[in-house]
């Protein structure tokens, strides 16, 4: 019995040598990788900060919902178009053609840089698949220096991060000095479903004497904020040169 298993084993090396050695050899399917296209996208909400004026880096944000996870952000770009006042914003996504897409919906939010723009009244367009749509005006206020590319007007904290419940605002950053301290948060309503926040900071000596160290001093600030309206609302908080962070929240009615 031994002997006949011996047996069977060398017939089966010598057959699998034989089939190797005539060029056979098991066929493996690969799978070619899935395509990815680049379409433009139309946002379903563009928002137009107000507050701007003509040295500061100017944004616009949009935001949308992909209908499936196999749509990703891709680059955005802004550009004023020659000989008008008119601000063409294209935002792009890929694609991926792909039998394993969840079919969920993903929200997104884009912040596009428009950069330094002179004063005046600009409409905000986005380029769609079809057609442009029209979202809006942007107003630029000419600055309080002359210079296009003088310092902000104001000193701003530098934040990072913006939280709101319904009903607080919690303002996270760092002050840009030991001898600054938070003045005051600004909030401004003045655009509907746009929260401005501007966190001004004020120093108890100049920043250049030598007993103020230039550290970053971490603050915190909670801000009691019940906004009249409901749906997708921007907090648009300016920062420290010229910045800003941006957060799109969805407002829900109170319940009664």
């Amino acid at each position: 019995m031994k002997l006949q298993a011996n047996l069977l084993k060398k017939s089966w090396a010598v057959s699998a040598v034989l089939i190797l050695a005539a060029g056979w050899a098991p066929r493996v399917a690969f799978s070619a990788p899935p395509e990815v296209q680049i379409v433009r996208e139309t946002p379903e909400v563009v928002f137009a900060p107000p507050g701007f004026d003509s040295n500061d880096h100017v944004q616009v944000i949009l935001n949308g919902t992909f209908i499936n996870t196999c749509h990703k952000l891709g680059p955005a770009r802004a550009e004023v178009v020659p000989g008008s006042k008119l601000v063409r914003v294209t935002q792009e996504s890929y694609v991926t053609d792909s039998p394993f897409c969840l079919q969920v919906l993903v929200p997104y939010t884009s912040v596009v840089d428009v950069g330094l723009l002179p004063a005046g009244n600009y409409s905000v367009e986005v380029a769609g698949e079809s057609q442009s749509a029209d979202f809006g005006t942007l107003s630029i206020a000419p600055a309080l220096d002359s210079s296009l590319m003088g310092p902000d007007d104001k000193l701003y904290a530098l934040v990072e991060e913006v939280l709101y419940d319904g009903q607080v605002m919690t303002v996270k950053g760092k002050l840009p000095a030991a001898c600054a301290k938070l003045k005051e948060i600004q909030v401004l309503t003045r655009k509907k479903n746009i929260v401005e926040v501007l966190p001004l900071v004020e120093t108890t000596r100049p920043i250049e004497s030598e007993d103020c160290a230039t550290v970053l001093v971490p603050f915190e600030k909670k801000v009691a904020l019940n906004l009249p309206w409901t749906g997708s609302t921007l907090f648009h908080v300016r920062s420290l040169n010229g910045q800003s962070l941006n957060k799109v929240v969805q407002i829900r009615a109170a319940r009664r």
